[in-house]
């Protein structure tokens, strides 16, 4: 049986609820179809938490919306959604990483930012969960937020569906249809959707998606990320900032008295295109190498390496070679739209891109938010399948450094 859309939006996670969102609110006819049900993939394992100070300018003015976009979420949709506006704090415990905070606050205050340097003693009553003795610099920027993202991901949902997007859960898609030098639609297990417009918003799916139809390739690694849950850590509670150390890519943030604890490994697990898992519960999680990287800031967080891990999280995150998203039109197949690249982000950034994507779409003008994030940026470095794979790998572990500090070995990696 064929189905119509205007627009067929293909991935629930976070990014496709947004697009799919924002699109109804224009009163374009949408539907959304995945085979999982809306936001059970990798948007609920994201650790859901903002950082305004980005090593990519162009990724911090479309987080800057989104906190706003966040924030005001039940006065737009009717539908509640809960946002922690605690702040964060960044640590450097060595004079190279002093460095990258200097550059960090001096990148986000040109974007309108209200960041700042603060004196560790500062640090430290800004978050006196942790111990900054060993700091020699810190950061502090107050507008940073978290959120629950399993409860981001059902408010979303739940204004989709009351804005009129209708969804079809369940089915596999198969193929994208492309005739004549532009999209039709997309196959799937239970028929043939039509659409003039297909947005393919599904993560790590939508490269081998998107390749079916002959575009690309799409320069993208695949590799999982991971986090704990520790528990048994004496005055935690939901008014902590987050707190992020530069030198270990460690981050870790409230959830509930209990504290979240991740850091961007050294040697992450890694996937082809065609092996990573159908559903993010089959994604293999270890936690070994957050063991590791909690024994290494044990002085920062007293107690969190002996704390006991209350549940680990995890799902598959696309890395570019650049750290910038992928997002485009495909010249191949007028009306086919795609976002993939999300590099550990794609959360943080889903309220504001999901509203630029159903600007794009509706007017025929690409935001010039979205400009950076075109695929022939990158037609000038002939790019090997291998060199994709080493650069991509790179910024992964590079995460809290930039490219001044890139060649920094990392403290206890």
């Amino acid at each position: 049986m064929t189905a119509r859309a205007d627009v067929l939006v293909v991935g629930c996670g976070a990014q496709g609820l947004s697009i799919a969102l924002h699109l109804a609110r224009r009163g374009v006819r949408v539907v959304a179809v995945d085979r999982a049900p809306p936001g059970s993939q990798t948007s609920s394992r994201a650790a859901g938490q903002s950082v305004l100070a980005q090593t990519e300018p162009a990724c911090g003015q479309l987080m800057h919306r989104t906190i706003a976009k966040l924030l005001r979420f039940r006065d737009e949709t009717g539908v509640p959604l809960d946002v922690h506006q605690v702040g964060s704090v960044k640590l450097a415990l060595s004079d190279w990483a002093a460095d990258v905070l200097r550059r960090e606050v001096e990148r986000a205050a040109a974007i309108g930012t209200r960041i700042a340097m603060v004196d560790v003693a500062e640090a430290a009553t800004l978050a006196p969960h942790v111990d900054v003795s060993g700091a020699v610099a810190a950061w502090h920027s107050p507008e940073d937020c978290y959120w629950q993202p399993p409860a981001m991901v059902a408010a979303f949902h739940t204004a989709a569906v009351s804005a009129g997007v209708t969804f079809r859960i369940g089915p596999d898609v198969g193929a994208i249809t492309v005739a004549g030098g532009r999209v039709a639609g997309v196959e799937t297990s239970e028929g043939l959707i039509a659409a003039g417009v297909v947005v393919v918003a599904a993560g790590a799916w939508t490269k081998p998606l998107v390749e079916r139809a002959g575009i690309g390739p799409l320069p993208i690694a695949f590799v999982r990320h991971q986090y704990a849950i520790r528990g048994g850590l004496p005055g935690i509670h939901p008014g902590l900032p987050s707190v992020r150390v530069v030198d270990h890519a460690i981050y870790a943030r409230p959830e509930g008295a209990n504290l979240m604890f991740g850091t961007y490994e050294p040697h992450p697990l890694e996937f082809e295109a065609d092996t990573v898992p159908a559903r993010v519960g089959d994604v293999p999680l270890d936690p070994a190498p957050n063991d590791r990287a909690a024994r290494e800031v044990a002085a920062v967080f007293a107690g969190g390496y002996d704390a006991p891990v209350v549940e680990m999280r995890g799902g598959v995150v696309t890395m570019t070679p650049d750290r910038g998203y992928l997002i485009d039109e495909a010249p191949e197949a007028a009306g086919l739209y795609y976002s993939t690249g999300c590099n550990v982000m794609g959360l943080s950034i889903a309220p504001a891109f999901g509203e630029d994507m159903a600007a794009w779409i509706t007017t025929g003008e690409r935001p010039a938010t979205l400009a950076p994030f075109r695929l022939d940026r990158f037609d000038g470095d002939a790019l090997t399948p291998a060199e994709v794979h080493r650069r991509s790998l790179a910024r992964y572990e590079a995460m809290y450094r930039d490219d001044e500090s890139a060649d920094r070995v990392r403290q206890g990696g």
